[in-house]
């Protein structure tokens, strides 16, 4: 319910090994040229045992015009705006877009998340890992049917071992 307003697209998965690692996905994004509502995260979809859906993992709404920056499946709210976000988003260009990350470190049972927003980095709750997990990486833009993909630039999923 909480990606409804949004067209989204997949830019692959992560499987998570039940061993410690770091995996992260990011896109850039032109803030002038992308869609004023814009979302990426990283989701889990597993059935629980009453065999209904459920949706887990790291999701945020990026408002491009307020600055705003909202959770979209935790129930955290707002999780915080941009300082100075008209000068912010400004600065970024198509030879210099705007990062959005997640760098996840996977330690213990738990999945421990790190958002970044160009060179802002935001607290995010974290989660359990669950057996056979697989991160399905997600971006979308609010009211662009059709073209959201166009709004994304160079999507990349990685992961590497902790040391």
């Amino acid at each position: 319910m909480a990606f409804a307003s949004f067209d989204m697209v997949s830019f692959g998965m992560i499987e998570v090994p039940p061993h410690p690692l770091r995996f992260g996905f990011q896109v850039d994004i032109v803030p002038h040229e992308a869609p004023p509502h814009t979302m990426f995260g990283l989701i889990c979809r597993q059935k629980n045992r009453d065999g209904r859906s459920t949706t887990a993992g790291f999701a945020v709404h990026l408002d491009l015009q307020t600055g705003e920056v909202w959770d979209l499946i935790n129930g955290s709210g707002l999780l915080g705006v941009v300082p100075d976000h008209e000068a912010f988003f400004e600065s970024f260009s198509d030879e210099e877009p705007l990062l959005l990350s997640w760098e996840v470190e996977h330690l213990g049972t738990a999945l421990i998340p790190k958002l970044h927003i160009g060179g802002e980095e935001w607290l995010y709750p974290a989660i359990g890992v669950r057996e056979g997990m697989t991160m399905e990486t997600i971006a979308g833009a609010a009211g662009d049917r059709g073209s959201t993909i166009q709004a994304f630039l160079h999507p990349a999923v990685w992961r590497e071992a902790l040391q």
